[in-house]
């Protein structure tokens, strides 16, 4: 299912054991190297598999007794502990092992120096067809190699098996399952690495590029202290796989953090920039505008006194050309020749010369004297 499984034979133990002989040049132990004497004077045993508890621990019916084995020198992902949430691959290493380990194999058990953990398992190296099934689950990438001592006989060949799926990137080694120590280390560092650095033109476009590298730094951080967090952790798996590729990936982590924080900060400082000059701009133009807008209004008023003044002209103009008008009616009227009326002929009234008598005073032409007031005369003498 993962990959760099170890198919069962000899031909294939005997390559592993000599890989194993190979690692285990300069193991220091603290306990006897060969191969042990249990209490009951055997040095291994042949069993019948019972069920699978989970990817390093099963049990078997050994000499009619089910008996829970635990796996020498082979540590898998958890899936059982009540006080741990479920692992990373540790159902698969679980169900790897069942494919390994079906009901009813005969396996064989071998034995190191102690016979049982502080929880009483039976501690062995489980074989099934000649194959170190320890190995086999640390060669699919489902576990990693642990030494307690004073057991360490099958260390060597496990720690090879590790090595062998390390080189293949498989299981927990693989960089495309997300939960493993190399998905971890190696997004976050392409998540960085990836970040391109950019000449924002203006300071909105800053801030957007401030934003992402923001994010990215962020996440690459938190990523980071989570692996160094392995460090101390009660992942015991995945521990080991980072405390073996650490030197890898923590290099390259923190020259790209390095590398983005820089970026960050450079971004910032081309934002502030900008927006100084952006700011300058600004005032120029309102000033620009504030003053085009002065020369318009002043140009409209300009050319709104001067239609005024064509106006007030053209009124002046009209009205002396009413006046004129008006005078050369008046003059045209006073021009006109008078024409007389028709003549209707009367003939001569005849009247009657005066009596010259003094009667009356009719006819006189004597002097008159008035009486006063005027109105009336009488001849004088």
């Amino acid at each position: 299912m993962f990959g760099g499984n170890i198919t069962a034979g000899t031909a294939k133990r005997k390559l592993v054991l000599g890989l194993a002989a190979l690692l285990s040049v300069g193991i220091v132990a603290t306990g006897c190297t060969s191969d042990p004497a249990p209490a009951d004077g055997q040095k291994n045993s042949w069993a019948t598999v019972v069920r699978v508890i989970d990817g390093d621990t099963i049990v078997a019916d050994l000499a009619g007794t089910e008996t829970t084995v635990r796996l020498l020198n082979i540590d898998t992902p958890e899936t059982k502990d009540p006080n741990r949430s479920v692992q990373c691959l540790g159902p698969e290493a679980t169900e790897y092992t069942k494919s390994l380990l079906k009901q009813g194999d005969k396996i064989e058990l071998e034995y190191d120096v102690q016979r049982l953990d502080p929880y009483g398992r039976t501690l062995a190296g489980v074989y099934k067809d000649g194959s170190l099934v320890n190995a086999d689950i640390a060669a699919a990438g489902l576990g990693v190699a642990v030494l307690y001592q004073p057991n360490e006989r099958f260390y060597a060949e496990v720690k090879a098996a590790e090595q062998a799926a390390a080189d293949a990137q498989s299981g927990l080694f693989s960089p495309s399952i997300n939960c493993t120590v190399p998905a971890l280390a190696t997004q976050a560092i392409d998540d960085l690495e990836a970040l391109e650095s950019v000449d924002p033109e203006s300071s909105a476009a800053a801030g957007t590029a401030i934003a992402v590298v923001a994010a990215a730094v962020l996440a690459g951080k938190a990523k980071s202290a989570a692996l160094k967090a392995f460090d101390s952790g009660d992942d015991g798996v995945r521990s080991a796989v980072w405390a073996a590729r650490k030197a890898t990936y923590l290099p390259r982590m923190d020259a790209a953090l390095k590398r983005a924080t820089g970026m960050e900060t450079g971004l910032t400082a081309a934002k502030s920039a900008l927006e100084k000059t952006e700011k300058a701009e600004a005032r120029a133009q309102a000033a620009k505008a504030a003053h085009e807008a002065a020369v318009k209004v002043k140009a409209e008023a300009k050319q709104k006194a001067a239609t005024a003044e064509k106006q007030v002209a053209a009124k002046r103009k009209a009205a002396a050309a009413a006046s004129a008008k008006k005078a050369e009616q008046r003059k045209a009227a006073s021009k006109k020749q008078y024409v007389a009326p028709k003549k209707t002929y009367r003939a001569p009234v005849k009247t009657s010369k005066p009596k010259k008598s003094g009667g009356s005073y009719a006819g006189y032409t004597g002097p008159r004297c008035y009486a006063p007031g005027g109105k009336s005369w009488k001849p004088c003498g």
